[in-house]
Order: C-alpha cells, then sequence, then structure tokens
C-alpha cells in the first residue's frame, strides 16, 4: 500500500469517526452507533502503526524535532508542493 493510499485510509476513518461522534451527540443511547465508533478507532489505530511501521510518525510533535543543522520539514516539500493525496 502506498503512502498516499494509507493516508486516504486513515482520512476516510477520520471523517467517519467524527460524523459518528456528532451523530452520538444527539443519540447517545445509540448502541449500534457506539459500537461503530469502536470498530472505526480500532481501524484508524491499526492504519497509524501500519503507516508509521512504513514511513514515519504519523503525527509530528516538539518532541520529534529536529536537533541536527536545519530542521526536517525545510527539505521539503512543501504542504503546497505535496501531492500525497494523489493516487
Amino acid at each position: 500500500m502506498t503512502k498516499a493510499i494509507l493516508k486516504r485510509k486513515i482520512f476516510e476513518t477520520d471523517f467517519a469517526i467524527h460524523e459518528l461522534v456528532l451523530f452520538l451527540d444527539t443519540h447517545p443511547a445509540n448502541q449500534k452507533a457506539i459500537k461503530l465508533l469502536a470498530e472505526f478507532r480500532k481501524k484508524r489505530q491499526e492504519l497509524i502503526g501500519i503507516y508509521e511501521d512504513k514511513f514515519e510518525p504519523f503525527v509530528i510533535t516538539a518532541d520529534d524535532a529536529y536537533t541536527g543543522e536545519c530542521w526536517q520539514w525545510l527539505k521539503g516539500p512543501w504542504p503546497w508542493e505535496n501531492d500525497f493525496m494523489e493516487a
């Protein structure tokens, strides 16, 4: 699975999670939605695990800051040069 496809799957799963959370705001006792939310959260963790094993950390934090001669993000690509959403 390519980096782009994997990111797309993670973003799709994130979208489903956000929609289910919104649904559960108004239907907090819906057991089907609660179960589905748990499944999507598990799937997201699995996808992120695969992504991080194959490529890089999915979420970059201050703890990941490079301590060498320059910041890693300076080596590009810049966000507008990135085609990670293209399959």
